[in-house]
């Protein structure tokens, strides 16, 4: 779409903005589109210009009035087009979810494995690590509050009387009973007396006649002392609770508890030593007691790792105890019980409760656990590498090299294999014999909010994490692979979050249909796994990828990567010029990357240092992909926009190769054009002006032709039309935009602007089409970073996100007039929000590391994520592959493994057609060709489907 030929001049785009301020004050109300106006007919469809106007100045002049963010909301609410919404638009359930730092659980024998995220219990396939269930959990509440502190989910333990229920204990002290075998609604069960809950355990108490179920919930406010509370039933949703244990001093929260299977010895970890604890139940037919003995001792170190080893031997119980220390050392407290009782009889030592030092890791034991036999003890932590310790030498084995920081470690029942949950969103199962993994589960590895203090973080250190994510999260879908997400992660999430500036140098690629991560690739400079600290004891601190964008054909991946040494490092620099020290050091790097078909790895094609300079590097505030060919325009802080094109590379006449015969390429500069007066940030300081107000976004138009650049200061709002041909400026439209421009998105033949406000201009007519005030929120450089505008060319609608506290609001729009098809409040904060030319809809990515998609449901071909194997009704039991079919396939719900084998065994009394037809075979292979040809979405009809299985079982008839 070619922009205007003819230039407006300056004083006349001034002078239309003093108008439109003038009028702006004067509108009243919003007068729907399509309405005719008295005095002229208008066609079907149409309206008159003077009344398009008015109702977009109409809709602005609501930015005079101080409405709050809900009554915004509400509004927004009023513009939106009912029947539209019910018909259409739809905003899916959330997928994936950042893991919690609960330890996983094996169940059915250790065909299944339960992990925790921070909304949702997630049960995966142990043997083919697919999903089986997803059960949401009513953990986060919609929300506007800043303040708002979000209860978080504390402890996930099996039922030990019932194995098929799972409970769950929330920081509120809400406690769910979930049947995982179900999935069936979560609902509360019952609540603790201090509505707080540290952790929690689960035993089974044996009775006359059949097992009680106790819980045990650590329980504790801030200014009051901390408790272990023992809930029990039959009915919880009213249990009766007994207190079995109260701390001493204020504020000494329990926040680890554990206890044996028998519910006889209980053991808590506070901040300044342990408890330790034995229970006497008394069970009869209507009540359950408990006589208790509790003993408390200090510990040199903050414990944060904790297991237990009850054994029995000719004089009773031995409790063998082993503790992970925040500053990295393990405790083994050999039978620790029987020290506690005896410590004050005559002949016992004051050294008795001194525990066998164990030291390898720099920072805290994120976990620790026993062996089965107790002859070895694993450790994880910080370092991406799982310890082995041999308790009789104390000799080690390591598996270094982890993706990620070790968060939880987890033995199986039977012992064989160990389940790892990693820092980086992603857990695995390996086995004990091989130390290979059968197992691994991936999620969406962005930056997400901390729900609980690191455990690094628990003694005082030369650095920080930050709690909340600080930039929004660059992703982009692949128009080649419109199921491919590429987001841009880093080496774990505390990695991601420590230190001045958020870190992000690698790039994930995410298979949104199957819900598996395919592959990580670093795009700038990382730190290996071993040394990734100074000799401070600060992190490392890596570079952030600022901005992605594919070409429209899928095969060129422009990135942005940004560095600057962290201002810790400058102490030695003298105070005045510390901040040129740093502006000078500063590393910019624009990176264009090919996509070889059939690999999943990008290779570098061209690297750019600095491509927007002055005198030192410019932030490049923009990137953006040509719509119709490979090439892409940059702007930067220096007032430049760019035009970025490939071309051959040759050498002495002849083109150059790689080790594919594929023809190599060069990305140079091919355009560049100044914005006006607004000129490089070196020129603008020796004036006295300041650039840190300035922003800027840009979009090429559908065919290529024009480049649409929003750049300036505050309030400046103006929108450059450039010939991507000539570099000339053929256009200055004024009064666009308002405060900082978040986005700026062509949708032919309409400019949506994204600032403080939201604005429609109709390039063609020359008119602005409407604008909507937005939520402004009381956190500004919130809503400046985690506000996203995106378009789908597909459905011809653009979508918008604006934060506010700790959720989001999303609203989807037509440009033709201001009626929302779908306005949905998310819980969380939106980092992300992308859409594909080859797919209509959106794909939004939470600070939970959620996935959300926008779409409209009658359109098949939106966009579609995977959903669990329940869903799709293919949770089941495999059928091995030499298994012979020779009946009807039942429901494995309804008949038992029994009633299967007598039907198998009794199919020789059915009546055949022929003595020498042979039963069918299905091989496995073949099965997974008719099912895994197309995506779920795409498959086809269960009728069609049906015949397809039946056609394999079918055997071939006889000659005649």
């Amino acid at each position: 779409m070619a922009g205007p030929s003819t230039p407006i001049s300056r004083e006349d785009a001034k002078k239309r903005k003093r108008e439109l301020n003038e009028r702006d004050g004067q509108a009243k109300r919003l007068r729907q589109r399509g309405k005719q106006s008295p005095g002229k007919p208008l066609k079907n469809g149409q309206t008159d210009a003077g009344d398009l106007r008015d109702n977009a100045l109409n809709v602005l002049s609501q930015l005079q009035k101080n409405l709050t963010d809900d009554q915004i909301e509400s509004e927004l609410v009023k513009l939106g087009n009912t029947e539209a919404q019910e018909a259409g638009w739809q905003v899916s359930m959330p997928m994936g979810g950042r893991m919690a730092d609960i330890d996983p659980i094996f169940v059915e024998n250790e065909k299944y494995l339960i992990l925790t995220y921070n909304t949702s219990l997630q049960i995966y396939s142990v043997a083919e690590s697919l999903l089986i269930r997803r059960i949401a959990l009513p953990v986060v509440q919609n929300t506007y509050s800043e303040k708002a502190s979000a209860p978080t989910i504390v402890a996930t333990r099996q039922s030990q009387v019932k194995p098929d229920f799972l409970w769950v204990a929330c920081s509120d002290g809400r406690v769910w009973r979930v049947n995982w075998k179900k999935g069936t609604t979560v609902y509360d069960e019952f609540r603790t007396q201090s509505q707080t809950a540290l952790d929690m355990s689960v035993v089974a108490i044996e009775g006359a006649k059949n097992k009680t179920e106790v819980i045990y919930v650590s329980e504790g406010k801030k200014q009051s002392r901390s408790e272990i509370v023992a809930y029990f039933g039959p009915d919880f949703t009213k249990p009766t609770s007994e207190i079995l244990f109260t701390s001493k001093q204020v504020d000494q929260g329990i926040h680890l508890l554990r206890s044996s299977a028998d519910g006889k010895t209980i053991i808590g970890a506070t901040r300044e030593g342990l408890v330790v604890g034995t229970v006497a139940p008394e069970v009869s037919k209507t009540d359950v007691g408990l006589e208790c003995e509790f003993f408390t001792f200090d510990t040199a170190d903050i414990v944060c790792s904790l297991d237990i080893r009850v054994t029995n031997d000719r004089d009773g119980l031995v409790l063998d105890l082993i503790a992970g220390g925040a500053r990295g050392a393990i405790y083994f407290y050999n039978d620790i019980l029987r020290k506690l009782q005896n410590i004050n009889a005559p002949k016992s030592k004051k050294d008795s409760l001194q525990g066998r030092k164990y030291h390898w890791h720099r920072r805290a034991v994120h976990s620790l656990k026993w062996s089965r036999d107790g002859h070895y003890m694993i450790s994880g932590g910080s370092e991406n590498v799982l310890v082995l310790w041999q308790m009789d030498t104390g000799k080690m084995d390591h598996l270094p090299h982890l993706s990620g920081s070790i968060e939880n470690i987890v033995v199986s029942p039977t012992g064989a294999s160990y389940a790892l949950h990693l820092d980086d969103n992603s857990a695995m199962v390996l086995s004990t014999s091989e130390m290979k993994p059968s197992t691994y589960i991936s999620g969406i590895q962005s930056a997400a909010r901390f729900t609980s203090t690191p455990k690094d973080l628990l003694v005082k250190r030369v650095w920080s994490v930050s709690d909340e994510v600080r930039h929004p999260v660059p992703a982009a879908l692949n128009p080649a692979k419109p199921s491919r997400l590429y987001v841009c992660t880093g080496t774990g999430q505390q990695a991601m979050l420590a230190g001045e500036l958020q870190s992000a140098p690698l790039l994930q690629s995410f298979d949104i249909e199957s819900f598996r991560s395919i592959s990580k690739q670093a795009l700038a400079r990382t730190q290996p796994t071993d040394v990734n600290i100074t000799s401070k004891g600060n992190p490392i601190s890596e570079p952030r990828i600022t901005h992605v964008a594919f070409s429209q054909d899928g095969h060129w991946l422009a990135t942005v990567d940004d560095w600057q040494p962290p201002k810790r490092d400058l102490e030695k620099v003298a105070p005045e010029a510390r901040e040129q020290f740093v502006r000078e050091r500063r590393e910019i790097y624009l990176k264009f990357w090919s996509a070889t078909a059939g690999e999943e790895n990008f290779a570098l094609s061209s690297r750019i240092n600095s491509p927007h300079v002055t005198s030192r590097p410019e932030t490049v505030l923009a990137l953006a992909a040509d719509h119709a060919t490979n090439r892409f325009a940059t702007l930067g802080d220096d007032g430049m926009a760019r035009i970025w094109q490939s071309r051959t590379r040759q050498q002495d006449g002849l083109t150059s190769k790689d080790s594919t015969g594929e023809a190599l390429h060069s990305w140079s500069c091919s355009l560049a054009v100044g914005l006006g007066s607004n000129v490089g940030a070196d020129a603008l300081a020796l004036a006295g002006e300041t650039t840190s107000e300035r922003s800027g976004s840009l979009c090429f138009s559908e065919d290529g032709s024009t480049l649409f650049v929003a750049f300036g200061s505050s309030n400046d709002g103006a929108v450059y039309v450039i010939d991507t041909k000539s570099g000339e400026i053929r256009l200055t439209l004024e009064n666009l935009w308002k405060g900082h421009i978040r986005r700026l998105q062509v949708l032919s033949p309409y400019i949506i602007t994204l600032s403080d406000d939201l604005r429609v201009y109709d390039v063609v007519a020359d008119e602005l089409q409407y604008g909507i005030q937005l939520p402004s929120g009381r956190n500004a450089a919130a809503v400046k970073e985690f506000s996203h505008l995106a378009i789908d060319r597909k459905s011809r609608t653009f979508a918008v996100v604006v934060p506010g506290g700790q959720a989001s609001q999303l609203a989807v729009f037509k440009p033709e007039e201001p009626e929302l098809l779908c306005v949905r409040r998310i819980p969380h904060r939106i980092t992300s929000l992308v859409s594909t030319g080859s797919s209509s809809g959106f794909v939004a990515v939470d600070d939970a590391a959620q996935l959300w998609t926008i779409a409209e449901a009658t359109d098949p071909a939106s966009v579609v994520l995977s959903r669990p194997l329940e869903d799709m009704q293919l949770d089941g039991e495999p059928v091995s592959s030499d298994a012979i079919l020779d009946e009807t396939i039942e429901d494995e719900d309804m008949a038992s493994d029994n009633e299967q084998e007598e039907h198998v065994a009794n199919g020789d009394e059915m009546d055949l057609d022929d003595d020498d037809a042979q039963p069918a075979v299905i091989n496995r292979q073949k099965l997974a060709e008719l099912f895994d040809a197309a995506p779920a979405f795409a498959m086809p009809s269960v009728e069609d489907m049906f015949y397809k299985v039946t056609g394999l079982l079918a055997t071939k008839p006889l000659g005649s």
